[in-house]
């Protein structure tokens, strides 16, 4: 009798303790999930990041005095000058103010593409810093010419610019990530932005 007792009890204790730990681990999931709807479903605003463009010398340099600017001798200096500027100016022309570090990911990153050359660009707080090179955990890849990078710096409005090379094809945009983590850093109200089309998180 006592024994069955001590039996009851015993049992009562262990199964005590399996739920405690069933609501300590539920919590925890229940609180990630919270964080990470947050996230999700929260819209950032758009950080607004306002550049020199960096072709402004070389444009200045080939411009005779009546005020016509020598473009085939910018778009070939600027190829040959090509650095991370371009990158960063190009990008803020994307859209990379949607862009933000989500609660279960790291910062957003983009890889450039320029055919001969490879870059990468961590976007902190809306802002690119860009670098040559390739980059592993890369969410959404652009490939363009050094030659259509140029021309959009030489562009009167580098946004229409960017979504006309997109939509003609002379920029290619790739998403790499999952649409889940490409939705929880604001790429795909940037691609929206771009394309104009909605994508679907499955």
């Amino acid at each position: 009798m006592v024994t069955d007792k001590i039996k009851i009890r015993n049992k009562f204790v262990k199964t005590k303790k399996v739920i405690k730990v069933l609501l300590i681990v539920f919590g925890v999931l229940f609180i990630l999930l919270v964080v990470f709807a947050a996230g999700f479903l929260i819209k950032k605003p758009k950080v607004e990041i306002v550049l020199e463009n960096p072709l402004k010398d070389i444009v200045f340099a080939n411009t005779n005095e009546m005020g016509e600017v020598n473009e085939s001798a910018v778009v070939g200096q600027g190829v040959l000058e090509f650095n991370e500027d371009y990158i960063n100016y190009i990008l803020v022309a994307l859209g990379v103010g949607y862009l933000h570090k989500s609660p279960l990911f790291e910062n957003p990153w983009i890889e450039f593409n320029l055919g001969d050359e490879v870059w990468n660009s961590e976007i902190v707080k809306g802002m690119p810093n860009s670098k040559k090179g390739v980059v592993e955990n890369e969410d959404l890849e652009v490939s363009i010419s050094k030659e259509e990078a140029v021309y959009s710096l030489l562009s009167n409005n580098i946004e229409q610019f960017m979504k006309d090379s997109v939509a003609n094809g002379n920029t290619q945009i790739k998403m790499i990530a999952g649409k889940t983590k490409l939705f929880s850093k604001g790429y795909l109200e940037m691609y929206k932005e771009l394309t104009g089309e909605e994508i679907e998180v499955e």
